[in-house]
């Protein structure tokens, strides 16, 4: 069996809007849980601060061409905890970030197949250099897990 030393190498500190304040640029798809591929996508993010929130604006463009645009507001804690939300979340997202990643639960309506549905996900952020962060989100549907998303975030 593989192990891993936790000291053979070093992660930076990731914090959410350090990271993602100015233009990111995000690669990803959706999997199923059978494992096939279903969507990718292309996204161009801006983050900035507006008072005390961080809003972030994202732009994506699907594999079938599809568009699709949503804008983040995150207000952060002095525990580490925050709350995430957007037009499609019914509830502010719950969230907080420790040493080496960013955890975020939150529900979303999110049209599949010409439907909305509602959707649980919980991501998990890591950040593996000043320029990468990785993400990989499990989302469940009525409890039951239908597949996950993996994205790449790059700084532009």
């Amino acid at each position: 069996m593989l192990q891993r030393n936790p000291d053979s190498f070093a992660m930076p500190t990731f914090n959410m809007s350090d990271y993602f304040e100015g233009r990111t640029r995000a690669w990803g798809m959706f999997e199923t849980i059978t494992g096939k591929v279903k969507k990718s996508f292309v996204a161009d993010i801006e983050g900035r601060w507006d008072g005390d929130e961080f809003l972030l604006e994202e732009d994506f463009t699907f594999s079938d061409g599809e568009k699709e645009a949503r804008v983040w507001r995150l207000k952060f804690n002095d525990d580490g905890s925050f709350q995430a939300s957007c037009a499609d979340t019914p509830t502010p997202g719950k969230g907080v970030m420790t040493a080496m990643r960013g955890d975020l639960a939150y529900s979303m309506a999110l049209r599949v197949g010409g439907k909305k549905m509602m959707l649980s996900f919980t991501d998990l952020f890591y950040q593996i250099d000043e320029h990468t962060v990785l993400n990989r989100a499990k989302v469940k549907k009525f409890g039951i897990p239908v597949g996950q998303v993996l994205i790449s975030f790059r700084k532009v």
